[in-house]
């Protein structure tokens, strides 16, 4: 009996979900630490914000990097292996980091950070959909992305009340404790038994190893591969282009403190971690694509009361926190994507496809830094407030896509 064939949930399957979900915790902490220090870093070594925006679009463009190629190594290594390798990467990146110098020198470590980054959420979702039982899949899924929330609010409480007072290099530095979880991984959790089963019918002769990125053009991949790129390009773009100058945004916008903005972008956090619960519970019930759009809904909302219609709000402050909490609900599309990989694409190309899809469009969000500035100006809020613009796209080109939820994964 394979994994994903128990009737409920083991022991082995905690393990395994408690394990994705310290993962992609440590990367999306990892990630956000990069943009959220910067408001520390940059004095230091005397950077203005086209400094900054370079270094965050470069960790953002390296994920894509990592996301390729270690997404290629999972369906030939295997989920597990890859899982700690990436961690071993990021690691070196973020140590890194709190030596940095100069903007070479962080840019640099931001870039080898960020290619790890882009190898564990893949090999970790993976992992996760191949095991779970078919009808628990979304709200397992959900559970362990309920990591990325809780990273950003580690990340934020890091930057904006710790790292004032230990000074940023040493908040770098204590960003390598994910390092414990290698030999944890490896003793604690069990590989894949599709991708063992997969691999095994392949040394047996009884099939055929592939090259992985040519398998992303074969006819029964191609087109969901295509319109599961662009689902995700529209999300991430609507996620990234809201998330990577927010807080300079709120310490603009209403003149608020680096303690304050963390606080505020804290109650975001919070409207993502029940984002992420209520989407895995509502995507199991109702579907994966109406369950989709009705968050994008949510999201564009929240994004556009606190950028376009601000001034309706202004003078309300507890008005404000709930259109940042509403925000940050609508970020609970991000819980559909290890599920949705794992039941659109077959298992002799799924990390690379997930891996790719993921990571990949993550790398092109190297612009959204850019574009934000360049289209909201100092101000920043119509430059956020495209964000809006993309969860609307994305909403609607998950209808494109076939509702797969229970479906069986061989």
């Amino acid at each position: 009996m394979l994994l994903n064939e128990h009737p409920s949930a083991t022991a082995t399957h905690a393990r395994i979900v408690l394990f994705s979900w310290l993962g992609w915790l440590a990367v999306f902490y990892t990630l956000i630490a990069f943009f959220q220090l910067s408001m520390l870093y940059r004095g230091e070594l005397g950077l203005n914000d086209d400094g900054v925006k370079h270094v965050k679009s470069v960790a953002l463009a390296a994920t894509g990097v990592g996301g390729l190629v270690f997404g290629v190594l999972a369906d030939r290594a295997g989920r597990k292996r890859i899982m700690i390798a990436s961690i071993l990467v990021y690691v070196a990146g973020t140590a890194g980091a709190g030596f940095a110098r100069s903007l070479d020198a962080m840019v640099a470590c931001a870039a080898l950070a960020g290619v790890g980054i882009g190898g564990q959420w893949a090999a970790g979702q993976t992992l996760l959909g191949e095991t779970v039982p078919p009808r628990l899949r979304g709200r397992f899924g959900a559970l362990a992305q309920t990591g990325a929330p809780l990273g950003l609010g580690l990340a934020t409480v890091i930057a904006t009340q710790i790292a004032p007072h230990i000074g940023w290099r040493a908040a770098f530095w204590a960003s390598c404790a994910p390092v414990v979880l290698v030999p944890l991984i490896a003793w604690l959790v069990p590989e894949s038994d599709v991708w063992i089963e997969h691999r095994g019918r392949i040394a047996r002769g009884e099939s055929v190893e592939r090259v992985k990125l040519a398998e992303l053009f074969a006819p029964d991949v191609r087109g969901v591969f295509a319109v599961a790129f662009f689902l995700t390009l529209f999300n991430m773009a609507n996620y990234w282009f809201t998330f990577s100058w927010l807080p300079e945004y709120l310490g603009r916008e209403w003149k608020l403190t680096i303690q304050k903005t963390g606080a505020w972008t804290l109650v975001f956090m919070a409207g993502s971690l029940a984002g992420y619960v209520l989407y895995g519970l509502g995507s199991d019930r109702w579907g994966r694509r109406r369950s989709f759009s009705v968050f994008c809904g949510i999201m564009a909302l929240g994004l556009a009361m606190i950028t376009v219609f601000q001034e309706a709000i202004r003078d309300r402050p507890s008005m404000i926190l709930l259109f940042i909490f509403v925000a940050g609900v609508g970020t609970g599309t991000w819980s559909s994507f290890g599920p949705l990989y794992t039941e659109l694409f077959p298992t002799r190309v799924r990390n690379t496809a997930g891996g790719i899809c993921m990571n990949v469009t993550r790398g092109i969000q190297f612009a959204a830094p850019l574009l934000v500035v360049a289209v909201g100006g100092q101000a920043l809020g119509h430059g956020i407030a495209l964000a809006a613009v993309f969860a609307v796209a994305a909403g609607a080109t998950v209808w494109l896509l076939p509702e797969t939820r229970g479906r069986q994964v061989e």
